[in-house]
């Protein structure tokens, strides 16, 4: 069965389908961001630093998860193409693992530390089976730059409002039962049944997502220069845009996790109100979604790299607006929704800016390898959550935080710093890192076009090879690009 041609157009209700799987994986993805060091500190009876320890220990499982899941799924051939079998069977496990995660043993602490560092161990190789060849999907969607931009742009909109219902809805439910940690227990056991839901949606609905073409579906016996391990490791290696963005994801997603993990703190504490953070949370989400919404046109305007700069300048202003006026519960929201409008326009950037280096890397390189670029992209997700949360708890030991006490006012500054001066610090770098990334529109088009020139020039007629064509990896250009 071969894969459609990659077009400028969508099928709306095939990118609705793929959406409806990252609504379901934000569930979990939020709530570990957003409260699972809470949950450990102040539910399961861990200290800051082990909480943090634990959930930095685990995430650097993806070290090896995610590389091998790439490769196989770079290698998965089937009725149901590279990516939809991991939707199918990797759904329950995942759903399973991630109450479990949310679930508090009634064992000694020696043991139930153990139990911590099982669970979520477990919960995070699982995440990774399905995620990677999600994210994947992506890419084999749409080849045309603008298209995969609002492919993008829908699938995190659908999926902010996981995130919504994560960050808001969460707590009021958790309230609902005798205590925190079974109401986190039966609040993550209906988040899983929608998981399962959700992707079972993206399973059917993807349908010839992923099928491989007839070049590709030759045995590898038969073909010209059968894909190896090397050939996959040249398309991160040698991926010059993929690096700069693997660096700017990195510094990000570092800043953007230990400001998640220090904002449940800033209103239990800082502002004596933890029902404030629902709130907050609400009308944040409603602000994002306009970024995101506004995010495609911005695009078409500047340029996704640009749009990404611009999103950072405005978390810059508003953070550091937030950080002089945080008495103030008025100007905490004022400030706050500027900061969600930022974020907003930066959310689907690394979404449709990953799938533009594949066709660097296939020009670069010569092969084309969605998994592995995929997973590498996803570990350093995961890698810079697993350090914001071991520097988070690192840092909440160091200012003297004490769980459910009254903080003293090193705690409180130390809160507000982690939940404005980090990120402001990450954005920053971010703005540096950016400026080194120079794939636009136009430049994609021409990979494009040349990879293209190459596959129709590489055979004559009668399918003989014609002996001026070099290889991809071999023709003088890559050496200056």
């Amino acid at each position: 069965m071969s894969e459609k041609p990659a077009g400028s157009t969508m099928n709306l209700g095939q990118v609705l389908s793929y959406s409806a799987g990252n609504f379901g994986l934000n569930l979990f993805f939020a709530s570990i961001s957003t409260y699972l060091l809470y949950f450990y500190t102040d539910n399961f009876g861990l200290t800051a630093a082990a909480a943090g320890s634990v959930i930095f220990s685990a995430k650097l499982v993806n070290i090896v998860a995610n590389p091998l899941i790439g490769l196989l799924v770079d290698r998965t051939k089937g009725r149901w193409g590279k990516f939809r079998p991991y939707f199918l069977f990797g759904s329950v496990p995942l759903a399973l693992i991630g109450i479990l995660t949310f679930t508090v043993p009634d064992w000694s602490p020696a043991a139930k530390l153990v139990y911590a560092y099982l669970t979520y161990f477990l919960f995070n190789i699982f995440y990774s089976v399905v995620n990677v060849p999600y994210s994947s999907a992506l890419a084999a969607m749409s080849g045309d730059y603008q298209a995969r931009s609002r492919i993008s742009s829908v699938k995190v909109f659908v999926g902010q409002f996981g995130g919504l219902i994560v960050t808001s809805a969460t707590l009021p439910l958790v309230h609902l039962f005798a205590t925190e940690a079974r109401g986190f227990m039966l609040v993550h056991t209906l988040y899983g049944a929608v998981l399962v839901a959700m992707l079972l949606i993206t399973f059917w609905g993807t349908k010839g997502v992923g099928h491989s073409s007839e070049a590709e579906a030759k045995p590898a016996s038969k073909r010209a220069n059968p894909l190896t391990l090397a050939d996959q490791l040249k398309t991160v290696i040698f991926n010059k845009y993929l690096l700069f963005l693997l660096v700017f994801i990195l510094v990000y997603q570092l800043a953007l996790s230990t400001k998640n993990a220090a904002a449940l703190y800033f209103f239990k504490y800082n502002l004596n109100n933890a029902g404030l953070f629902s709130l907050f949370s609400l009308i944040g989400f409603s602000i994002l979604m306009l970024g995101i919404v506004a995010n495609p046109f911005l695009v078409k305007r500047f340029g996704k790299r640009n749009v990404g700069i611009i999103s950072l300048l405005i978390m810059v202003v508003s953070l550091t607006g937030f950080y002089f006026v945080s008495d103030s519960v008025a100007m905490v929201f004022v400030f706050g929704g500027i900061s969600y409008f930022g974020f907003g326009l930066m959310t689907p950037l690394p979404w449709s800016m990953v799938p533009d280096t594949i066709e660097y890397g296939q020009w670069r390189t010569g092969v084309r390898s969605e998994g592995t670029i995929y997973s590498s992209f996803i570990f350093v997700q995961l890698l810079a959550t697993a350090i914001g949360a071991k520097l988070s708890g690192t840092l909440l030991s160091a200012f003297g935080y004490v769980p459910n006490a009254v903080q003293t006012p090193t705690a409180l500054h130390g809160i507000l710093i982690m939940f404005t001066v980090v990120p402001i610090i990450g954005a920053i770098i971010g703005i540096g890192t950016l400026l080194f990334y120079k794939l636009d529109e136009k430049t994609f088009q021409r990979y494009v076009k040349e990879i293209k020139e190459r596959e129709t020039g590489g055979t004559d007629a009668s399918g003989t090879a014609n002996a001026g064509q070099l290889r991809p990896a071999e023709h003088s250009s890559t050496l200056n690009h």
